[in-house]
């Protein structure tokens, strides 16, 4: 009785570990003795695109970029608050293509004048850096009845209506 046996080429496994090059090593080992002497000082660097001195309805459209130079921690976050500095920050998205952070405001609510935008930006080693920009909100025309028109009373603003009578004697009644 013959046998037949089969060869099988089994390949032993090779076990290797990840092991970062020694340019990484002397990066990542620079930046840490950098944040640990405290060299890290410096706060982000903010350049405000949106808004500029326009007056603005509706909605406000915020574009800032913000960098922390080649030789920082990087900037982590970039937020904004309006008419206030202190409070609950909005972060703004990051556009990665344009390295803008980006983000829209609501004015709705908010009443005609001189307002301010506040926008804050900090680095990774905990760094911040707060500016300013000065916001023109335009009332919104036609936005409807306001409190002084509800105390005029009903037609205050419109005049006499068509076929409306518009002269009442002094005991209110039409003439």
């Amino acid at each position: 009785m013959a046998t037949t046996s089969k060869h099988s080429h089994v390949r032993p496994a090779v076990w290797t570990t990840w092991a970062p090059s020694m340019g990484v090593l002397c990066v990542v080992g620079a930046h840490l003795v950098a944040a640990m002497l405290g060299l890290y000082t410096s706060a982000p660097n903010v350049t405000v695109l949106q808004p500029t001195g326009d007056a603005f309805q509706g909605h406000l459209e915020i574009s800032v970029q913000a960098s922390d130079g080649p030789t920082s921690a990087g900037v982590r976050r970039v937020e904004y608050q309006f008419d206030s500095s202190s409070g609950a920050w909005t972060p703004l998205r990051l556009e990665k293509e344009t390295m803008t952070y980006k983000g829209r405001y609501d004015l709705s609510a908010v009443k005609g004048g001189g307002h301010s935008l506040y926008l804050r930006a900090a680095d990774f080693a905990g760094n911040l850096r707060v500016v300013s920009v000065p916001v023109t909100v335009s009332p919104v025309e036609g936005a409807g009845p306001t409190m002084a028109d509800a105390k005029r009373g009903p037609r205050a603003d419109k005049g006499p209506a068509q076929g409306w009578p518009s002269e009442t004697t002094a005991s209110g009644v039409s003439r």
